[in-house]
């Protein structure tokens, strides 16, 4: 039997949310049925892991997440020269900077052949661009760049009803072209809460708030940092750790110096860091803008409770008080007064770990969004 040629593109190989999502489906899609292939800017640790796994790599060398035209135009030849050489008959694409050049580039590849007009194309938003604070002009231009990438694409994999719902308000793309797949999550070994709390603080510690989370303004860090100094007289351990690139790692260790803390642990990269989640009582993600983020998924296996910001996806994994607290973005008032809630009393904690777990075994289970999405790709 003749296998289907699949090809996953990302622009980045740093190892973050949109990166465990190709890398799960890379490497759990039946191998009797597809042949797999990657391509990505950089060789970092995304990259290192799916050769660990002998999947067929590709590197686009100027493949960057900012806008750079020489660097688009070089990233454009480059992906064409992918397709010519691999001859996919799928390709899914995943993150903006890669949905627009990719488009670009398979439009160019299928001109004037016939026998390319049965390759299909997917783009996955792991969160719409648009959805971020950003001056008004360039929210505008996103906009326009995003709606021109989807018409490229067959279907558009959005991984929230949130994200859904956006893309149909703002006519990104027509609704019979959008479909929802949750992520999954997949089981996690996780490390024993002494284990776990020595490695990351080198003692234990009666209660630890904790966060894994890229070091981007979009995680809202800064807005946990004034909320932390709020309730600083509860001597509690704080432990963040970086994941993906951390472009605002100075302004972390500057956040940590302002506000005079003595107890915060910073770790800009640890491989496996959701094995460690077990050294939390509780886990905070301050988000001002999400798709759905994976840790949360984890967190609810390791029966974590949860503060996290009303944005995006978040609301469709930790419903208010009864997976976890929900606060309003950028407001490090609601963020101290949720944290305080749970700092107090450890039933609550408990309750909320319990529940979230129990939703993340029920509705976000791997198997599940694996079938979804293999489905999708062979429709």
């Amino acid at each position: 039997m003749n296998k289907t040629r699949l090809l996953f593109i990302i622009t980045k190989s740093v190892w973050a949310g949109a990166g465990k999502y190709v890398f799960d489906l890379a490497t759990n899609l039946p191998k009797e049925e597809f042949e797999i292939a990657m391509s990505m800017g950089g060789k970092e640790l995304l990259w290192q892991k799916l050769e660990q796994e002998k999947i067929k790599l590709y590197q686009i060398p100027h493949f960057q997440r900012n806008i750079a035209f020489f660097s688009d135009v070089f990233s454009f030849f480059e992906i064409l020269s992918v397709l010519r050489e691999f001859k996919p008959d799928i390709i899914q694409v995943n993150s903006s900077k890669a949905g627009g050049v990719t488009g670009l580039a398979f439009w160019f590849y299928k001109i004037g052949n016939r026998q390319l007009s049965n390759v299909k194309c997917f783009f996955t938003a792991h969160g719409w661009a648009f959805a971020e604070n950003r001056p008004r002009w360039q929210i505008f231009l996103i906009k326009l760049f995003t709606k021109i990438t989807c018409w490229f694409y067959d279907k558009i994999i959005v991984v929230s009803q949130n994200d859904y719902n956006l893309a149909v308000e703002n006519k990104i793309a027509p609704s019979d072209k959008l479909i929802v797949i949750h992520n999954g999550v997949k089981p996690v070994s996780f490390l024993s809460r002494d284990e776990a709390q020595k490695k990351l603080l080198n003692k234990t510690s009666p209660l630890v708030i904790g966060a894994i989370a890229e070091w981007t303004k979009n995680k809202g860090l800064i807005y946990l940092f004034e909320a932390l100094d709020k309730i600083k007289e509860k001597k509690i351990d704080v432990v963040l750790i970086g994941s993906g690139e951390n472009p605002d790692k100075e302004l972390m260790r500057k956040a940590v110096k302002k506000y005079g803390f003595g107890n915060v642990y910073l770790h800009e990269f640890i491989p496996e860091a959701v094995s460690y989640l077990k050294a939390f009582d509780i886990f905070v993600l301050p988000s001002i803008k999400e798709g759905l983020p994976y840790v949360l998924l984890e967190a609810g296996l390791a029966a974590v409770a949860v503060v996290a910001a009303k944005v995006g996806g978040i609301p469709e994994i930790i419903e208010d008080r009864k997976t976890g607290l929900l606060v309003e973005p950028k407001n490090p008032e609601a963020i101290a007064e949720a944290l305080g809630n749970l700092i107090n009393d450890e039933k609550l904690r408990k309750e909320f770990g319990l529940n979230l777990h129990k939703k993340i075994m029920e509705e976000f289970g791997f198997e599940k969004m694996l079938k979804n999405t293999k489905e999708i790709l062979l429709s």
